[in-house]
């Protein structure tokens, strides 16, 4: 009964300081999307998340932000500054909006959080939940938050029992399950702007660049660095788990073949998607082992059916506006003594300079009836720190009889 009475109060106290954040298309004056945000650190500052206010950020002549009051009033918004990694903008209202809400440190596991914002634009809206606590194996470390995030939600206040921010909603994998940033990254970012009195950052787009360089390639070079365990994947022991960020499920089928074939598959990927636009997220690493041998199979029809897996895909869902084609090139290697041929494929970036996708395949040719398939896909990272952690991988490969 006490977090329903807390949760009328807080209702109350903050409903003055969160708004809708919307970005209407300048042509035909409707809204494309909508989120929330709320007033931060001075009077006409919101925060928000940057997939909120994407739309605006990587089209302005065609679109533009405006907020949207409780009471009904209206106003536009301009853009101040980004953290593209954690999810985050912050916006400036072309008059006082409000009160500025404070943040704080996450409470214990199991306090209650009450998340703000305006759900499917039907209204001013409360969600009550549980604090779970970080999500410290993920990249983005965002708070794991048993409530019911709605789209409309997002860029909204979660609070504390004080009425503090201590995350900002973000996103919800539904049946109460919902995430949260947490509000350190948001006070990281406030910081920065104090340093040039809030101006808005010139070149934000250079800067964005900057961030997803910086991140991708922290990432690459602390996996490199790891200790690596090696696992067993047919008669290769090959590394598996790269960084606690990383999970790995067997693969294997049964059966394959009408059971000529014997299958041991691992699978490995990381979680992590830092959100672009609609059709553009980078971030993402996933690599599998594929092990395959037959002593019922003649050799030539062996390898017919390990040629029909050995097929490289490069397609996924990007568009041509964000990417430009891959190329490849395709060598023989020898690789823990036996012989593989193996293609690299590289597209880059077009907005975004200095990023690549990688795609890596390999395939073992040395054996007549065993095969071994090695795949690794890459998103937005720097194309040389990335093969230097495919050769690392390599390197630690080992044959077993």
């Amino acid at each position: 009964m006490q977090a329903v009475d807390r949760s009328s109060s807080l209702y109350a106290e903050v409903q003055q300081s969160i708004y809708q954040v919307r970005i209407i298309n300048r042509k035909t004056g409707h809204k494309r999307t909508i989120g929330s945000g709320f007033v931060i650190e001075r009077p006409n500052l919101l925060a928000t998340n940057y997939h909120v206010v994407s739309a605006y950020i990587n089209d302005p002549d065609n679109y533009s932000m405006e907020y949207l009051a409780t009471n009904g009033a209206t106003g536009l918004l301009e853009l101040i500054d980004v953290d593209v990694l954690h999810d985050l903008a912050v916006l400036v209202a072309d008059k006082e909006l409000g009160k500025p809400l404070k943040t704080a440190a996450l409470p214990e596991k199991g306090a209650t959080l009450y998340a703000f914002g305006n759900p499917l634009g039907l209204g001013f809206s409360v969600v009550t939940g549980t604090n779970n606590g970080l999500l410290t194996e993920s990249e983005d470390k965002n708070i794991l938050f048993s409530g019911n995030l709605n789209s409309g939600m997002s860029g909204g206040p979660a609070l504390n029992e004080h009425g503090a921010v201590v995350g900002v909603n973000v996103a919800t994998a539904g049946n109460a399950v919902s995430f949260l940033v947490a509000s350190e990254y948001l006070n990281d970012l406030l910081a920065q702007l104090r340093l040039t009195d809030f101006k808005p950052r010139p070149n934000l787009h250079e800067s964005i660049v900057r961030q997803l360089n910086f991140s991708t390639t922290e990432m690459l070079q602390r996996m490199r660095s790891n200790p690596w365990k090696l696992v067993s994947v047919g008669n290769f022991k090959v590394p598996s788990r790269l960084d606690k960020t990383i999970n790995c499920w067997d693969g294997s089928e049964s059966n394959e073949d009408h059971g000529l074939v014997n299958v041991i598959s691992v699978n490995c990927s990381n979680e992590r998607e830092i959100y672009l636009d609609d059709k553009l997220s980078v971030g993402n690493m996933q690599y599998q082992y594929t092990w395959y041998d037959s002593d019922k199979m003649i050799p030539p029809r062996f390898y017919r059916m390990y040629e029909a897996q050995n097929m490289d895909e490069t397609d996924n869902k990007t568009t041509k506006e964000n990417v430009s084609a891959f190329k490849c090139s395709t060598n023989f290697l020898a690789i823990a003594n036996q012989t593989f041929k193996m293609t690299i494929c590289r597209r880059g970036y077009i907005r975004y300079q200095g990023l690549s996708d990688v795609l890596v395949t390999g395939a073992m040719v040395s054996q007549k009836r065993q095969g071994f398939l090695f795949e690794l896909f890459i998103t937005g990272v720097d194309f040389k720190e990335s093969i230097s952690l495919v050769k690392k991988m390599f390197e630690n490969f080992q044959w077993q009889n």
